[in-house]
């Protein structure tokens, strides 16, 4: 369950960074990585306070400068893992398809899967540990 809502917060997450960004560059002219820095940013804040404050609450729930830090790091790891799993498969998807669409749809998802998996690990285990001690498996 509660990777369920970790997948619908990263989700909603990577549409308002994006959507963020654009309006950044677009509207307000600011260059397109400044404006992917800061969307990333913004959206990586307000995730941690949605999982600090409902998906790995616990009784002392509280704002933490380290959690929101892990929260950032964590997703610049799946980042990496994500453009990792991409350079490593590309190469056999090649055999399987020919270039198109769906080559690089398939592509895309297997990275997004393995950064999707890889966040809520490093979010689970190590950044939210406090906050999954004694619960029963399926709240983890």
């Amino acid at each position: 369950m509660r990777f369920l809502r970790f997948t619908a917060i990263s989700g909603i997450g990577l549409v308002v960074d994006i959507v963020t960004a654009l309006f950044l560059h677009r509207v307000a002219g600011v260059p397109l990585w400044l404006s992917a820095t800061l969307s990333f940013l913004a959206v990586g804040a307000c995730n941690y306070l949605l999982f600090e404050f409902w998906l790995f609450r616990s009784d002392n729930s509280a704002v933490s400068m380290r959690r929101l830090a892990g929260v950032l790091l964590s997703a610049a790891c799946a980042g990496g893992a994500r453009i990792a799993t991409i350079v490593a498969i590309e190469p056999f998807v090649d055999a399987a398809f020919t270039a198109s669409w769906l080559r690089d749809t398939l592509i895309l998802l297997a990275g997004a899967s393995v950064s999707l998996t890889v966040n809520f690990v490093i979010n689970s285990r190590i950044v939210f540990k406090r906050n999954t001690q004694g619960l029963p498996p399926e709240e983890l």
